[in-house]
């Protein structure tokens, strides 16, 4: 199926033309080429780097450098592939390899309702890792809210499992478990904190689910955003609570940022950055004409030489807590791959204009 796609796109250049900003500057024929030959590219490591069972790996380092990454298997940047892509998946020919992520991901409800970091006991992290962590807050809510598979009354038992460890501030705690019986975790000074990036996944569940806590959860979150103490997992990884901003605002909740918390000062990521903040603002409505010009400056900075800033300089998506005993940095070329599509193809969307069509 997937080489059948292939096909058809690469029989049709108009599908993946290089776009221009709405006011007309178009971008030169050459260009246009490029960008497409490397969204074909994008689209096929993708598709060749998922794993069998429809997953993809994360890599991690113990400083923030990519400097002789580790992978392991874990649900959550799984959870963010699908977010990222599935609005672009039909054009970029990736619409069964989600189908494949989204069946991964349904798998690892388990019989209580909750989803754990590693996935599954019996699932092959686990296998790896010698050691079954404690189920927790944020990929229960990913998983449920992208692949809820088949038994939906288990929602009902986790969602009562996520309430008893809100906190007195209306915010909702990392791991699903009293400390007593924590599994697999290196806890920090806080042993369960409520980190912003889990807040804005649990309420985008709950704005499915749930209108008036997901409400809560927004009046709460708006109160405590700027607070150090909720940047536990993201305190120099800033790309995914950029990201949520505008899944938070579809959900009915504006969350703004702080200033300080919208940079990155890791080497390599200022570019990841840039490339959320103009998607972000480009799927809004809010992009200004030089910013579409802008935007194809940056997918041929971040494609150039076989994507090779991608492979150097991935997106770093989160940290452990750097109050615990040892420091982990989780990265992912793919989340990079993904990311530079949805940037390529809003732009064309954007370029087509509301009919549809490219302009003549």
């Amino acid at each position: 199926m997937y080489l059948l796609l292939l096909l058809l796109w690469v029989l049709s250049p108009d599908a993946l033309a290089v776009p221009a900003s709405p006011d007309g500057h178009s971008v030169a024929a050459p260009r246009s080429r490029e960008l497409a030959d490397s969204a074909r590219t994008a689209a096929k490591v993708l598709a060749d780097h998922q794993q069998g069972p429809g997953y993809w790996l994360t890599a991690y380092t113990d400083e923030a450098r990519f400097e002789r990454p580790r992978q392991e298997l874990n649900t959550f940047t799984n959870a963010i592939m699908v977010d990222i892509a599935a609005p672009v998946a039909e054009s970029a020919g990736l619409t069964d390899v989600l189908g494949r992520t989204r069946a991964f991901l349904a798998n690892q409800i388990e019989a209580d309702g909750l989803v754990r970091y590693h996935g599954r006991p019996d699932g092959p992290a686990i296998g790896k890792l010698g050691c079954v962590i404690t189920p927790d807050s944020d990929d229960t809510a990913l998983v449920w809210r992208i692949a809820p598979g088949a038994h939906r009354e288990l929602l009902t038992t986790a969602l009562a499992t996520l309430g008893e460890f809100r906190t007195a501030d209306g915010l909702y705690r990392t791991w699903l478990a009293p400390k007593d019986r924590y599994r697999c975790i290196d806890p920090g000074s806080d042993p369960n904190p409520a980190d912003i990036g889990i807040q804005m996944h649990v309420l985008m569940l709950l704005a499915q689910v749930d209108r008036p806590a997901a409400r809560a959860l927004c009046g709460a979150l708006s109160k405590e955003s700027s607070d150090d103490k909720v940047w536990v997992y993201y305190g120099v990884a800033p790309l995914v609570p950029l990201l949520r901003l505008a899944d938070l605002r579809k959900a009915g909740c504006p969350l703004r940022l702080p200033q300080a918390r919208s940079q990155s000062a890791v080497p390599g990521q200022q570019a990841w950055v840039e490339a959320v903040n103009l998607l972000g603002r480009m799927e809004g409505a809010g992009a200004v004409s030089a910013e579409y010009p802008r935007a194809a400056d940056l997918l041929h900075q971040l494609a150039a030489n076989d994507f090779s800033l991608i492979k150097s300089a991935p997106p770093l998506l989160y940290h452990n807590d750097f109050t615990a005993h040892v420091r982990r940095f989780y990265w992912s070329e793919d989340v990079g791959y993904a990311l530079w599509l949805r940037l390529y193809f809003e732009s064309e969307r954007a370029r087509r204009g509301p009919h549809g069509r490219a302009p003549a």
